[in-house]
Formats: structure tokens, C-alpha cells, sequence
């Protein structure tokens, strides 16, 4: 049995962690703790835990507790997460790690140091169509990448004002979506070293922080990669893409698609997509936390380290300083 303490208990928690952990075998949260206690004790009424804690002091002297899971507003990440690697704990923080780079290195340094997990929620990495992406481009179906588009748009969640505040979100839409955009890129291109970086953000709706990115990385490889990612570009509805070029074939996501070269005909072949666009998200989430699970178990390596989140966050503040 996984003993779990959550803290905060926010709309990712409620719609996603809480539902899906207290539904999984071999896990039990023992607390869950929020600013607001009341709603924690509610929380806690509805999915029958033990325990609603103000602060995550009160819930790191429960007896046995495996790992916290950070799920409060950004800026509270890194506190929350080195209280719980201090004591310990394996930690897995919602996306992104942290604010800032540094504030991402002082968890990962002190993760090695005390010699615990650090997982960073990156549910994309779970869903069918990026498996079967990454599968494909790892088999060398399409030859040796050269060429990456990828991107998300959509609009700015009104119920989550916190993300337009820089001081509490770290950025605009580069923190809040595009991190999931450049993840993907470097799990394409290997995490080759980058050399170039080119940026424009615009503000349009949102003044604090950029709410349109238009970028694009050069590695050392020769590959390019550009990104797009937005919350108040006029679509009448979302986009979620990455698109993969290599010399003898190409490979998309949603749905999953896979093109081929072979001699003087191009071959197309496309999963069938049976689950509504809901069904993927949740089914992503599900997949991510029993991989988490089962690492703190000793039974996978765990994947989506504080290690690569640095790695991201780097690219990230570069994008942000090309573009000033």
C-alpha cells in the first residue's frame, strides 16, 4: 500500500487526483491539506480520508507516508515539494515543477540529495496517439527526424485567474501550455542539445503575462522545431498537434497518424479513435498516476523527472528572454 498525502485542493485535484487515487488499488491517501481547511474537510468527507490537515507540517508526522503530491497553485511548488523531500517523501508535482529554473534546481539538488523521486506531471506522455508517435519515431518508421510543428491552443480557463498572474504562475501561456508543447519536442528530437532559439509573444487579452508564443528552437543535430501556443488566437475551437517529419515518412498526433515512403508510394495508416477527447485526457491522467505508483513500488523507473523539468524550464526562460 502507497500512502499518499495531497496537498491542495484546487480543480485539478477535485477533477482528476482525488477521483482517480482513491479508485486505485494499492494506494490510500491518508490527508489532504489546503489553505482553506474547510474545503479539505469536505474533500476529505467525500472520498473517506482519514485526515484534513491546514499545512503539510501537521500531515508529515502521520506514521508511514510514501509520497505527497503537489497540486497547489504554482507558486507554492517549490516549498511544498522540498518540505516533503526533506522529510523523505517521493514527490509528484502537477506541471510546471516550479515558477523559475532556479526554483526547479533547488528541488532537483535537493531531491538527489535526500535521495527521493521527483515526478512531474506530464500526462501527454500517457495518452495512445503520443505512445504510438514515440513508438513509430524510436523504430525509425519515418527516418531521421529533421522537422517539428507542434502546438496548443485554446481558450484561457476563466476559473483559474491565478495562471494570468505572474507572481503565482510564473508566465503566461508559455508556463501553462507551452511546457507540454516543448516536452513533447525534446522527447521527439531525444533531448538534443539546442543551439538557436528564436521568439515573439504577444498580449492581447491578457497584459501581465504573454497570451500568444510563436517560437522556434534549432539543435545541434540540424533539426528545427517551432512552436505555437495560445490562449486568445480566434479558433472556433481548440488545437492540440505535433506534427514529425523525418526523411522517409511523417507521423501526427490527434489522431494518430503515420505516412510512409516506400519506393514511389506514399503509404498513410491511422489509428481508429474509439475515445472522446474527454475519454483521452482522463485515461492519460489514470495511466500517469499508476506509473507513479508503481515507481515509488520500485516496479518502473520513473519517468518525467525533476531532472528533465530543468532541462525544459532552461528552454523555457530561454524562449521568454529571445522574445524580450
Amino acid at each position: 500500500m502507497v500512502r499518499i498525502v495531497l496537498v491542495g485542493a484546487g480543480n485539478i485535484a477535485q477533477n482528476i487526483h482525488l477521483p482517480l487515487l482513491s479508485s486505485m488499488s494499492g494506494v490510500r491517501i491518508v490527508a489532504i491539506c489546503d489553505r482553506s481547511v474547510s474545503k479539505a474537510r469536505i474533500l476529505a468527507e467525500k472520498y473517506g480520508i482519514e485526515h484534513a490537515f491546514r499545512s503539510l507540517d501537521d500531515a508529515l508526522r502521520l506514521p508511514d507516508v510514501d509520497a505527497v503530491f503537489v497540486t497547489t497553485s504554482t507558486d507554492a511548488h517549490a516549498e511544498v515539494a522540498m518540505q516533503a523531500i526533506e522529510a523523505g517523501k517521493h514527490v509528484f508535482i502537477e506541471r510546471p515543477a516550479a515558477r523559475t529554473l532556479a526554483e526547479t534546481i533547488q528541488i532537483r539538488d535537493l531531491s538527489h540529495e535526500h535521495g527521493v523521486h521527483v515526478m512531474v506531471g506530464m500526462n501527454h506522455r500517457f495518452r495512445p496517439d503520443v505512445v504510438s508517435m514515440m513508438n513509430a519515431v524510436n523504430r525509425g518508421d519515418i527516418g531521421n527526424v529533421y522537422y517539428v510543428k507542434a502546438g496548443w491552443v485554446k481558450q484561457r480557463s476563466t476559473d483559474a485567474r491565478w495562471i494570468a498572474n505572474a507572481d503565482k504562475s510564473g508566465g503566461g501561456v508559455l508556463i501553462d501550455l507551452g511546457v507540454t508543447v516543448i516536452d513533447m519536442i525534446l522527447q521527439v528530437l531525444g533531448g538534443g542539445k539546442i543551439t538557436e532559439v528564436s521568439a515573439s509573444t504577444f498580449h492581447h487579452e491578457t497584459k501581465a503575462v504573454e497570451d500568444v508564443v510563436v517560437a522556434m528552437l534549432k539543435f545541434e543535430s540540424g533539426a528545427i522545431a517551432t512552436i505555437e501556443t495560445s490562449w486568445s488566437l480566434v479558433r472556433a475551437e481548440d488545437l492540440y498537434y505535433c506534427n514529425v517529419f523525418g526523411k522517409r515518412g511523417s507521423t501526427y498526433i490527434n489522431p494518430f497518424r503515420l505516412v510512409q515512403r516506400k519506393g514511389n508510394v506514399i503509404e498513410s495508416s491511422a489509428a481508429t479513435q474509439k475515445r472522446t477527447h474527454m475519454e483521452i485526457y482522463r485515461k492519460s491522467y489514470e495511466s500517469e498516476l499508476k506509473h507513479f505508483v508503481n515507481a515509488v513500488k520500485g516496479v518502473v523507473p520513473m519517468i518525467s523527472t525533476i531532472d528533465e523539468a530543468a532541462d525544459l524550464m532552461r528552454v523555457v526562460e530561454t524562449i521568454y528572454d529571445r522574445a524580450q
